[in-house]
């Protein structure tokens, strides 16, 4: 029996095998069907491309996700949205393998299940959530720059300190997932490397917004003090409200607790006004000493449908989402362009469906109208981004057919409606497909892969993210380059190594055969660089 371990590649530490808590390990062995599941090998077509039942058109899309050449922004509702435990988020950053991961905005979080965010204020706080399209005044029309809950501030008496967001193991919810330490210990951001602190605000050159703060950052050989103080710096904000940002670079360190991150004070333009607010978005960290790796960022919120990304702010179909306030979930393109070009996105994965199909679930043709109208405004958007950023490629998309949350024939033909959208620079994965065909229908296993009937657990999630990583996988063709870092040596090896046995073989699955044993060592020797170092 080979172990599970991790292994550090290029500065960021990608996970070889995750290990599981003790608890859902126990559960999942109460499931051996679910583990004993192993995706057959796609079939090779007639021009020895993949060809796959459950995917259309992945091409080189499927290369830029697994070789790290792609900032991905995800599209959806709550299974999507960063920062809940029951979301596919924790189930990209366990399953997903990608060369290396490389940028991850940390969300401002209203609760326990922080995403390494963190608010910090003194003196007599007044501040709110701002959801996308809810009425704050000014704020309201570019709320969709961050479409998860932001932070807004404003009022008389309130100073100190506004926001503080980076990784601290003490608040990170995902402590199996991405920057960990391979000693297991639960440390972050352990490297030297340079990283960019991306502090995001929304402001404007109006005097009722502070749009110069105090920047602040720190490393994890610091604990919680700051390596640097920058008073007085300006967010650059334009005559038009909407998402502005600083960049801070920051060395890494090896030494400390983990402890990374951004804060921004108030400190040195004292309280805030009766009338005065800002917008707080979180922060963007991204290691610049990585000339490529894979990114993650998020457009959404619970509750929302394909109309609420479908139409701008304003617009009359936008639906009304009943949350907690109601309010006309959306955004303006002017506040996703700002979004394309903070994030420097280059590949949209849009997921809507499992429990917010649109006007109506029973027609699921008009779901599919609003997803490819969805394609219609995000291209033209991005070529606008892109005549400011001209280093951001043409956008490429990926469309996911959900797995049902019901026992409903929507998801079946939702799922072959997307497949017509397929072509040129769209993609499809039928993950609806791909869980009928190696587990069943609904009824047959949602109780041990959903939370509540529609948001996955912890194995849920790990579950549906390596079904659509096999895909990638299988598209991008079998190689022992694992990491598919142009190269095979002892990195590939050490990958190989950590899918050991028949569990869960996916892409270290070189024969075919639904097991990693020493036929697949055989071929990865065989393919073996020369001079390779490894």
């Amino acid at each position: 029996m080979i172990p599970a371990f991790v292994v550090t590649i290029g500065g960021l530490l990608a996970l070889a095998s995750a290990t599981l808590p003790v608890q859902a390990s126990q559960h999942r062995d109460r499931r051996p069907a679910l583990r004993e599941v192993v995706a057959p090998p796609p079939p090779i077509s007639a021009s020895g491309e993949i060809d796959s039942p459950f995917s259309v058109n992945l091409g080189i899309l499927a290369e830029d996700l697994i070789r790290g050449q792609a900032n991905v922004t995800i599209i959806g509702d709550s299974v999507n949205t960063f920062g809940n435990t029951n979301s596919m988020f924790k189930g990209y950053l366990l399953a997903w393998q990608p060369n290396r991961w490389r940028q991850i905005h940390t969300a401002v979080s209203s609760n326990s299940n922080a995403t390494g965010a963190w608010l910090q204020t003194s003196g007599s706080g007044n501040y709110m959530l701002l959801r996308p399209g809810e009425g704050i005044g000014d704020l309201e029309p570019f709320a969709g720059t961050n479409t998860w809950a932001m932070r807004v501030l404003w009022g008389d008496g309130w100073s100190g300190r506004a926001l503080s967001a980076g990784f601290n193991e003490l608040s990170w919810a995902f402590d199996s997932g991405m920057l960990r330490d391979a000693d297991g210990n639960q440390r972050f951001l352990h490297t030297e490397d340079l990283y960019r602190h991306r502090a995001m605000i929304v402001a404007g050159t109006d005097p009722l917004f502070r749009s110069s703060w105090t920047v602040r950052s720190r490393n994890s050989a610091n604990g919680t003090l700051w390596n640097t103080n920058l008073p007085n710096r300006s967010f650059n904000p334009t005559p038009e409200p909407g998402l502005c940002w600083f960049d801070d670079v920051l060395e890494g360190s090896t030494a400390g607790e983990g402890h990374q991150g951004t804060a921004l004070y108030s400190d040195r333009q004292g309280a805030f006004g009766p009338d005065e607010k800002i917008g707080l978005c979180g922060t963007v960290i991204t290691n610049q000493s990585l000339e490529q790796g894979l990114g993650l960022t998020y457009i959404g919120k619970g509750g929302w449908r394909a109309e609420n990304h479908r139409y701008p702010f304003g617009h009359p179909d936008v639906p009304i989402i009943n949350s907690a306030t109601i309010y006309p979930g959306s955004y303006r393109n002017e506040a996703l362009r700002r979004h394309f070009l903070a994030h420097e996105t280059t590949h949209v994965m849009i997921w809507i469906g499992t429990n917010n199909s649109g006007i109506d679930a029973n027609f699921p043709e008009r779901t599919i109208e609003d997803v490819s109208e969805i394609l219609v405004r995000y291209r033209e958007v991005h070529e606008l981004a892109r005549l400011e950023n001209s280093a951001l490629p043409p956008v490429e998309f990926l469309l996911i057919a959900p797995y049902a949350s019901g026992m409903n024939p929507f998801f079946q033909d939702y799922a072959a409606g997307l497949r017509t959208l397929a072509s040129g620079d769209t993609a499809v994965i039928d993950l609806d497909g791909i869980v009928r065909d190696q587990i069943g229908e609904w009824d047959q296993w949602n109780t041990d892969l959903l939370l509540d009937s529609t948001h996955p657990n912890v194995e849920g999630a790990k579950f549906f993210a390596s079904r659509i990583w096999r895909e990638l996988i299988a598209a991008a063709g079998p190689t022992a380059d694992l990491n598919r870092d142009g190269v095979v040596n002892g990195a590939d090896f050490g990958l190989l190594l950590g899918q050991w046995g028949c569990e869960d073989p996916g892409y270290a699955d070189l024969t075919g055969d639904g097991c990693v044993t020493g036929s697949d060592i055989g071929i990865m020797l065989g393919q073996w660089t020369i001079g390779s170092g490894g």
